[in-house]
């Protein structure tokens, strides 16, 4: 038996609105005079409860073991669970071309998931099965990329594993949810164009109860949605090969950073945090390059996760999270504040190795450091606004240790070597970046890398670029294991020791630090074992792209993945070549 328990909080928007998990979902439906109604399925009480949406309820889910858990969207739409069963979440989703206010008051045309930008907030548990009937009802052909979950090949959405889904046509990916962390999804073609354009969502997969400590649990969630876009002079998505040709060859050397910053798809928007009572803050950073250092003044942050779930044990970061795009970081925080009071969240730049073009007289293009690189100045992200607490202030009242994470034995393991460039660019705008000296489009299944099913392997990430490259890998969790600085003789000159012990599928390839021909290496642990509950034929995925077969389980028919990706993501770069793939086999 499972009750709602609704207590009022003000919120600072009308797009706030409150979710619950699988099962006993409130539906909210908005009406003109700035009302909803608030019902479930199988609560009469809620049937003719009309909200207010600037004083719309926080919903608590109860059971009847007396587990409680808070649960706040903050802006993002909660997508109807159209499946009775607990252990099933079964949606719909749809792509499609809308008009939505990231700046109020000005429409932007945009690509969204259910009408919204960023898409829907997907929520499960683990061990649920997730089931989304998606339909494209885009102008060109789109997949759904479930970055950092571990599932079956032929659901992962990448231009590997699965055929583009056409304009009208629909597919159902269906996996269970095998990790406990904050995922997210997006498309896997034209990623940089269409990310850009508003495709992305969060997917949350809840600890079962006895995972978790009980104070983490009970803690205030906010899932944070970090982004940018850049707009044109009239609030729309700039085309990306617009401007002059320096211009168009510094959106792809540098990627293409946007000029609105997003949270939750609103610009500054306002939070109301209770001053003394602890807050968790799942954030994703979905931009298409943006590296997102988020600053709160004055306040000791903890992470307490990232990519993988909960680490080992919490980090103290200080006043700031530093998130490459595509990773996600899970922390904790006591606000301090006066009742009444403002504080401004913010960004803070980040030195990641950014160029200047100039294109000479006699189309000689040259290539230059940016020295406002790193000392961009601050830009306003969010506003939180203090209330006053009845409870006594509290401290961040965490264990010493948050979980076990088995290390990767890499005694006897492979190594595998990998080099990240580019080419030099052209006065007509044209440059590649590449893996192995070869665009995505260029590479076949002989310069593929490959692993057996259960295969422990050290790969060698090599970056020969002054700029940084966040590395990702579909389908596996990797562990960090030392970056290293050489010259360009071959000398080292620094070694960077490994991070404290987690699962990843991000990390930041740092720039050389010296002229051409010096480099950065970064090495990775990844164990090619399928996770609890898949098979070795699940994770299975060689071939290339020729041999996809896409999946129709309605009728019990698994589909053929070419390859399992990898690629830099900043979007830019992948989109010009620097992506590749590694074969699995049984």
């Amino acid at each position: 038996m499972k009750k709602l328990i609704m207590t009022t909080t003000l919120l600072c928007s009308a797009f706030a609105l409150p979710f619950a998990t699988a099962g006993d979902v409130p539906h909210v439906t908005k009406y003109a005079d700035g009302m909803a109604l608030a019902k479930t399925d199988s609560m009469p009480l809620w049937e003719n409860t009309k909200l207010d949406l600037q004083h719309i309820a926080d919903i608590h889910l109860e059971t009847n073991d007396g587990y409680r858990e808070f649960i706040e969207a903050f802006g993002l739409q909660q997508l109807v669970d159209i499946n009775p069963d607990p252990h099933v979440v079964e949606i719909n989703l749809e792509a499609r071309e809308d008009y939505v206010e990231m700046i109020p008051g000005i429409p932007s045309k945009v690509y969204t998931y259910n009408g919204t930008v960023p898409g829907p907030l997907i929520r499960g548990t683990v061990g649920d099965t997730l089931i989304v009937h998606f339909t494209n009802n885009l102008p060109e052909p789109t997949t759904i990329h479930w970055h950092g979950l571990r599932l079956p090949a032929d659901m992962d959405g990448s231009s590997m594993s699965q055929n583009p889904i056409p304009p009208g046509e629909s597919f159902t990916y269906e996996f269970e949810l095998k990790e406990a962390s904050l995922f997210w999804y997006h498309p896997h073609v034209r990623s940089n164009e269409q990310v850009e354009k508003g495709l992305a969502g969060a997917l949350l997969v809840s600890e079962k109860k006895e995972s978790v400590d009980d104070f983490i649990h009970a803690t205030e969630q906010k899932i944070l949605v970090l982004d940018d876009v850049l707009l044109d002079e009239h609030g729309q998505v700039e085309a990306f090969f617009n401007g002059t040709m320096e211009e168009i060859l510094l959106k792809k050397i540098d990627g293409r950073s946007g000029n609105t910053l997003l949270v939750n798809g609103r610009e500054m928007p306002t939070l109301h945090v209770k001053s003394g009572v602890p807050v968790r803050w799942r954030m994703v950073n979905i931009a298409n390059t943006r590296f997102m250092r988020v600053v709160v003044p004055g306040h000791e942050l903890t992470r307490i996760g990232g990519d993988g779930g909960l680490l080992e044990a919490p980090i103290h970061d200080g006043e700031d999270v530093f998130l490459v795009p595509g990773q996600r970081a899970d922390i904790m925080f006591v606000p301090k504040g006066k009742p009444g009071s403002e504080l401004i969240v913010y960004w803070k730049d980040s030195a990641r190795g950014r160029h200047t073009i100039d294109i000479m007289d006699n189309g000689m293009v040259m290539m230059g450091d940016d020295e406002m690189d790193g000392n961009y100045p601050d830009i306003p992200l969010m506003r939180l606004v203090f209330e006053k607490s009845h409870k006594p202030a509290k401290e961040l009242m965490l264990p010493e240790q948050l979980r076990t994470i088995e290390p990767i034995d890499i005694t006897g393991a492979a190594e595998t070597t990998l080099t990240f460039n580019h080419s030099m660019p052209m006065a007509d705008g044209t440059i590649k970046f590449l893996i192995n000296g070869k665009t995505f489009s260029e590479v076949t299944s002989d310069d593929a890398p490959d692993a057996q099913v259960g295969e422990i392997q050290v790969w060698n990430l090599v970056n020969m670029t002054g700029g940084d490259h966040p590395f990702h890998l579909h389908g596996f969790f990797f562990q960090v294991l030392e970056t290293l600085y050489k010259d360009k003789e071959g000398n080292v000159l620094k070694v960077v020791p490994a991070p404290q012990l987690e699962n990843v599928d991000m990390v930041n390839l740092p720039s050389r630090n010296g002229p051409a021909g010096s480099v950065s290496i970064t090495k990775i642990a990844i164990d090619f074992s399928p996770a609890e509950g898949l098979t070795g034929a699940d994770i299975e995925a060689h071939g290339g792209v020729a041999v996809i077969e896409d999946a129709d389980l309605a009728i019990g028919k698994r589909g053929r993945s070419g390859g399992w990706q990898f690629h830099c993501h900043i979007l830019e770069h992948a989109d010009t070549g620097m992506m590749s793939f590694v074969e699995v086999f049984q």
